[in-house]
């Protein structure tokens, strides 16, 4: 019993200096959780948890936890301010899909003013219960069921510059019924796009991404008591898009921008704001398991999301807010939080040059020993692809162009890209310079073990070549040169510093060069000797 308490101590002192955003969205006051009392009753570990100075008022409680047990359950009370416990309260508990993660809640008809409360669990002693973080919420400050006032609409129009994202709608995830009428989020006008994490509760593919979304949506009914889930829309990790709460009328076609239901994803701020929520913990504070970065495909599918409705609910592009701007918590966690302003800037260029279908197409990025990328696309559709490019693009977000072409062309052609992550881009352009990313491929360019020459591209070759070596080891100054094979020094190349663990690139013009068979030859001289030397051959044909 000693070792459950020392274990769980540690556990609870470190996790409870943490903090929950995804609690945020339903809290509106956290609370400090003392250190928990541990029995054990039978096969059974109860865990308990006091809090002290609770706010003045409040008609529920929220918390979020870890566990891997199946068989969770819990329970509350209040030491009201009579100094007498009131009697054990259920805990309504909802699950993540994919991890360990759990929300508990409990709310109840009475305004409760009390001085402590006390949470239990009771699980299985061979597991155990992490308490991230808990608060106390106030129904009566939701103002997520308001009188409906003037409604505001854009004018339908087929003449969009941006093309809607697809979207999972309710039917499609399930959703339970709206608890009431909803009111129109537009009174009068809608105002701000506002940018979520659900800290936990993560998704990735399409299966994990409709179960969770369920399980969100039952909490914050039958957990925090609201009419329907909170946000208006949600994104998994690979950027699909999920409809949250209903529209107005769900007759209206996504592609029109339906109107807009009044949500409760920021409180005090919910009127006018359309609440966007990524599933997964994007905050790296929150300790180990808060680390998640968005996507490639995520970012392109969020700025298309905001594009699209910034166009048709006309909300500007810098009216875009991260939920930390409307209130005291960490959501939508700093790894998203710090892109806000880049948003906006894709935004305003999405709506300039828009993102309707000009065709479609693949690519593929192959890499050999030598550290050279193959690459190699095709098009499968064209509705109107005056050029394309094909673009690099690293970790970094730094743009390389590698090559492009007039019309929709099939081709291949070589990369030499450096050590790193590289992420390679087919991108159509029509006249008016609109701009369609239609296909990406990623590959990883590790560095060497041993120090390398490649063979040079094109060879044979009638003009100018590329050459392409690694230094492992140590750094030195590089010399290359070409020789006949009666060894004469016919051409010398580069003669600089080059420092060890990159690759390197250099282009030889042989064009002065008559045909033949040459040998070029790399020579690295370090501090003391030569510490490389390595020769390839070369054809030069005319």
């Amino acid at each position: 019993m000693r070792s459950w308490f020392f274990c769980l101590l540690l556990l609870f002192s470190f996790v409870t200096t943490a903090r929950a955003q995804l609690l945020h969205d339903v809290i509106h006051a956290e609370i400090e959780l003392q250190f928990p009392e541990i029995t054990i009753l039978g096969k059974t570990l109860t865990v308990s948890v006091v809090s002290h100075e609770l706010p003045a008022e409040f008609t529920g409680i929220a918390l979020q936890g870890f566990t891997d047990s199946d068989s969770l359950s819990g329970s509350v009370r209040f030491l009201e301010q009579d100094g007498i416990w009131g009697e054990w309260q259920a805990l309504y508990i909802v699950r993540s899909a994919t991890d360990n993660a759990f929300l508990a809640a409990y709310r109840g008809d009475r305004v409760l003013k009390a001085s402590s409360l006390e949470i239990r669990f009771e699980v299985d002693s061979s597991y155990e219960v992490r308490i991230l973080s808990a608060g106390t919420f106030d129904q009566r400050l939701d103002d997520e069921d308001g009188v409906g006032q003037s409604i505001h609409r854009n004018e339908e129009s087929d003449d969009f510059l941006i093309r809607a994202p697809h979207i999972r709608r309710r039917t499609e995830w399930g959703a339970q019924p709206f608890r009431g009428t909803p009111i129109p989020l537009n009174r009068p006008s809608y105002d701000y796009m506002t940018l979520h994490h659900t800290a936990g509760f993560a998704a990735t593919t399409l299966a994990e991404g409709l179960e969770q979304v369920r399980r969100i949506q039952d909490f914050h009914q039958n957990g925090r008591g609201w009419s329907d889930i909170g946000y208006q829309f949600l994104m998994d990790q690979e950027g699909r898009l999920y409809q949250g709460r209903p529209f107005l009328n769900e007759s209206e076609p996504f592609d029109q921008g339906p109107r807009l239901a009044h949500g409760a994803h920021a409180g005090g701020a919910n009127t006018g704001n359309i609440g966007i929520s990524l599933m997964g913990c994007y905050h790296p504070p929150e300790g180990a398991r808060c680390r998640d970065e968005m996507t490639f495909s995520a970012i392109d599918s969020l700025v298309a999301t905001f594009g699209f409705m910034s166009e048709r609910y006309e909300v500007p592009p810098d009216n875009m807010r991260g939920h930390r701007d409307f209130g005291s918590t960490a959501c939508p966690g700093d790894n998203n939080y710090r892109m806000l302003s880049d948003f906006m800037m894709k935004v305003e260029d999405l709506l300039l040059r828009g993102n309707n279908l000009l065709g479609g197409g693949t690519i593929i990025a192959r890499l050999n020993q030598s550290g050279i990328v193959g690459l190699k696309w095709e098009f499968t559709a064209d509705y109107g692809i005056d050029e394309f490019v094909i673009r690099r693009r690293e970790r970094d977000e730094r743009v390389t162009e590698i090559t492009r072409g007039e019309g929709a062309v099939d081709g291949s052609t070589i990369d030499l890209p450096s050590v790193g992550q590289h992420i390679y881009e087919l991108v159509a352009l029509n006249k008016s310079g609109q701009q369609q990313r239609l296909a990406i491929d990623e590959i990883s360019v590790g560095p060497e073990i041993t120090s390398v020459l490649a063979q040079s591209f094109p060879n044979p070759t009638s003009d100018e070549t590329t050459i392409r070596y690694f230094l492992e080891g140590e750094s030195g100054v590089v010399s290359l040169e070409v020789f006949d094979l009666n060894g004469r020094l016919v051409m010398t190349g580069e003669n600089q510093h080059r420092d060890s663990g990159q690759w390197y690139v250099t282009t030889l013009d042989a064009s002065a060069l008559p045909g033949g068979v040459y040998l070029y030859r790399i020579l690295v001289d370090g501090f003391a000797s030569t510490v490389f030397k390595a020769t390839k051959p070369l054809i030069v044909l005319r």
